[in-house]
């Protein structure tokens, strides 16, 4: 069962995030990774889910084009809502990457993977990528130091 917050909104993006969802994304050395639900402290490097929902109809306009330049299915898109992503951080090195997961509507039934984390949504959503990038960098979209400031308010250099 998701558990969304708002944490994070701009012209563009409103992003919510599950904080009862948090993984562990090391395995451990029997190749186990930590359940949510175990009393552990946080990992060095954990994932959390993200919802980031485009506010425009331009900007999901340019989503879904650009979806069709990449022939990636279209099927219930006219009712698209939301992207599901995975922000992962690695605590130790203070970087975080984001990861596509999956397209949702208005009724929360998934469309499709993915593609909103892509260099062609750049403009849209500077700072946000699948590699791994500093929390702390003025690069960095301000959601991504917003989330991790949830997590560790002194760390993060956004004060």
């Amino acid at each position: 069962m998701w558990n969304w917050k708002h944490f994070f909104e701009d012209e563009h993006i409103s992003v919510f995030c599950d904080l009862d969802q948090i993984i562990d994304t090391l395995a451990d050395e029997d190749g186990l990774y930590a359940s949510p639900d175990c009393y552990r402290p946080l990992p060095t490097r954990f994932g959390v889910f993200i919802s980031i929902v485009l506010k425009k109809k331009e900007d999901i306009a340019r989503y879904l084009e650009e979806r069709k330049k990449r022939s990636l299915p279209l099927t219930g898109y006219k009712s698209y809502k939301y992207s599901l992503c995975l922000a992962e951080m690695d605590i130790p090195l203070m970087t975080c990457r984001v990861l596509p997961a999956g397209d949702y509507d208005v009724n929360d039934k998934e469309l499709g993977e993915a593609s909103i984390i892509t260099e062609a949504m750049a403009a849209l959503l500077p700072g946000i990528s699948d590699e791994w990038k500093p929390i702390r960098s003025k690069q960095s979209h301000p959601m991504v130091r917003r989330l991790a400031k949830k997590f560790f308010p002194k760390d993060t250099g956004d004060r």
